[in-house]
């Protein structure tokens, strides 16, 4: 999904990406990228364990090698990872972090895997480039994929927050979040609505939402006589322009008094609306996010 070769190979973007990366996740960065001789290293993170009797403090040494744009996507091999055990140790670091933009070849692996077998290091860690793809796409690192992929950005459509901490849309029969199944296939589930007719009235008795086929087969059992489900597919609706003609719709339906929700299924709706926004929003600015925080503390 992610185009790694829209980071160039020359230059220090890489090791920047990384650093954001790696800060993102958790660890905390020791020394960074500058543009000297670096002795072999490209970042120092750290990051606090929890041991039997307390805290400690476990440091990294982090290679950053970006072969993406190589003509045939070659893998990291040994001989691009020389000395590896000096460096370690000249640097006093505790383990090793290869962050690749390709992957690590078997001859990498079996060595840094000897390594830590015969207790040279305490630890190896790679993220390749389908780990750092799976970290990219969930909530929260949609800013890092629209400053270093933004090409990547505009195809992938990642999730956003748009409240405090991210709001899963779950399967009403199966419990499999829609959202996050869409980066897989965009149209596997369904928005429905159950309803009868009362006075000339929709009424709106109850909203869910399901994985299609076998999750969504209340539509095809017997409903009570004179109900019936309005449904739409949730990969339409998150198109933005139709995700606008969708609400703007409802909206006029309530408002012309055609149709009637029960209050819970105008709760589940509402529920709906907040979490697909997610999938339809862009991510806000810094600026933005401020000014949110300044107009909720004075009631707007």
């Amino acid at each position: 999904m992610i185009n790694f070769k829209e980071i160039e190979q020359t230059g220090e973007e890489w090791e920047l990406f990384a650093r954001d990366f790696l800060q993102q996740i958790g660890y905390y960065i020791e020394s960074t990228v500058d543009r000297g001789p670096d002795g072999g290293k490209d970042l120092i993170v750290s990051e606090q364990l929890r041991g039997n009797l307390g805290n400690y403090r476990f440091k990294w040494l982090v290679s950053c090698k970006h072969f993406a744009n190589r003509a045939k996507n070659g893998s990291v091999k040994e001989i691009d990872e020389p000395n590896l055990l000096e460096k370690i140790e000249s640097f006093n670091c505790d383990g090793f972090i290869g962050f690749y933009s390709t992957v690590a070849s078997s001859g990498l692996n079996t060595r840094l895997t000897q390594l830590k077998e015969n207790k040279k290091i305490k630890d190896v860690r790679i993220f390749d480039y389908k780990l750092i793809e799976n970290y990219l796409i969930r909530i929260g690192y949609s800013d890092i994929l629209m400053r270093y992929f933004p090409d990547s950005y505009k195809q992938i459509k990642p999730l956003h927050l748009v409240t405090e901490k991210y709001i899963p849309l779950n399967c009403k029969t199966c419990g499999k979040d829609i959202l996050e199944e869409m980066f897989r296939n965009q149209y596997h589930a369904n928005f429905v609505q159950i309803f009868n007719y009362e006075n000339n009235k929709e009424h709106i008795h109850e909203v869910y939402w399901a994985c299609k086929d076998k999750c969504d087969d209340i539509r095809n059992r017997n409903l009570p006589k004179g109900f019936s489900t309005n449904w739409q597919d949730i990969g339409d609706i998150i198109i933005p322009t139709k995700f606008i003609e969708w609400i703007l719709s409802t909206i006029n339906l309530i408002e012309s008094g055609r149709t009637i929700y029960e209050k819970n299924a105008l709760k589940k709706e509402k529920e709906f609306i907040i979490a697909v926004s997610q999938k339809v929003m862009r991510e806000m600015t810094q600026e933005e996010k401020d000014r949110i925080g300044k107009l909720r503390e004075i009631g707007f």
